[in-house]
């Protein structure tokens, strides 16, 4: 199996993915529309689009506080971060920051600092959810902060993200096409409850595959946590499960939502010289763009989520709420990006000068 001798039919699978799931977007719109009535869907929050997110306008000089609690995997996090502060800077607003580790708890304990240190707004994520950060978003608002949420909702505020079930309808519409809807398939992700689109995205495959009688869906795969070596979790994963069915064509494909998971799938697959199982992918990383680019990884599709501009997006919306602009508490979401083999080169040099940029601009906030 080459799965890079077929880059026409990759990219037609990939645009008809795409399309699928915008037209179940759209239909599910215009149900809602029928319920609702035009004058009521226009000011429902189902719809707002980032789009609609306009840069703030001049003003006073505001605080806006930032906790950078990304972990060395954690790339994607980390560009969105650096967009969410050029935003302020490019608003003339000030940058306050506390750095922390990948978790809830490192999150939650940042969020907390930062309401100390004087600032007029506060972005909050990504990885609790509403209900935890309840009482942050409620402290916050008594002293008269405003907060924004940056890839999670946020209670009674705006907040700007990206489309996790349109993440998984689309990886799971690809998968179905091209194994034809047949044969035994394997998930993982970081471990449940850890990070929430991870579960939303696994859930979402498997329900997708339970109506379909001739894909089968093996157990969850379990990778652990983020503060870990995940490039050899996801070795030892895949060795385990490859043991566990050690036939050729016994796994139709392979479905990892998080990137270092597939360079350790990829790297057991050559370890025990096997070619037959295909590999799909969640979230993008230099590393994982220059094994993929240079055909090491046998990966057939690839979502990312669009962090850079949902940092924009957040690190403007900041800004207007600091500044005393009138902003709807809605969530304002952004389309997945999708990549196919012959596009990884080009998406790699993207990459990499985001990353540059990136880390030139945050090492001097302690990112």
């Amino acid at each position: 199996m080459n799965i890079f001798d077929d880059p026409q039919r990759l990219r037609r699978l990939a645009q008809e993915a795409v399309e699928y799931t915008d037209f179940n977007r759209r239909t599910l719109l215009k149900s809602v529309g029928g319920l609702l009535g035009g004058a009521a869907l226009a000011s429902s929050p189902i719809l707002a689009s980032a789009e609609e997110i306009t840069p703030p306008a001049a003003g006073k000089k505001v605080r806006i506080g930032v906790p950078l609690t990304y972990g060395p995997f954690n790339q994607p996090w980390r560009r969105g971060c650096w967009q969410i502060v050029k935003a302020v800077l490019d608003a003339g607003g000030e940058v306050v920051t506390v750095r922390g580790e990948p978790t809830k708890p490192s999150e939650q304990s940042a969020e907390r600092a930062l309401l100390d240190r004087g600032i007029d707004a506060l972005v909050m994520g990504i990885y609790s959810q509403e209900s935890e950060t309840a009482y942050i978003a409620d402290e916050a608002h008594k002293r008269g902060i405003k907060t924004v949420g940056f890839t999670i909702p946020v209670k009674d505020s705006p907040a700007v993200m990206d489309d996790v079930w349109g993440t998984a309808t689309t990886l799971g519409y690809f998968v179905q096409n091209y194994t034809g809807r047949q044969g035994t398939f394997a998930q993982t992700a970081e471990q449940r409850g850890y990070f929430t689109p991870f579960d939303m995205e696994v859930d979402m495959f498997e329900l997708m595959c339970r109506y379909e009688p001739r894909m089968k869906v093996l157990p969850f795969i379990d990778g652990g946590q983020g503060t870990t070596d995940e490039i050899s979790v996801g070795r030892k994963n895949m060795l385990s499960l490859l043991q566990a069915h050690p036939e050729p064509g016994s796994l139709a494909a392979f479905i990892s939502w998080w990137w270092p998971f597939t360079l350790g799938a990829a790297q057991a697959l050559k370890q025990m010289n096997r070619d037959d199982v295909p590999l799909f992918n969640h979230y993008l990383s230099t590393q994982f763009l220059e094994a993929w680019a240079a055909k090491q990884v046998p990966v057939v599709f690839s979502c990312d989520s669009p962090f850079p501009e949902i940092g924009r997006k957040t690190g403007e919306l900041a800004v207007k709420l600091a500044r005393g602009e009138d902003v709807p508490n809605v969530v304002y979401r952004i389309p997945v990006i999708t990549k196919t083999p012959d596009q990884a080169s080009e998406a790699l040099a993207e990459l990499k000068s985001w990353d540059e940029q990136a880390i030139a601009l945050l090492k001097q906030y302690g990112g």
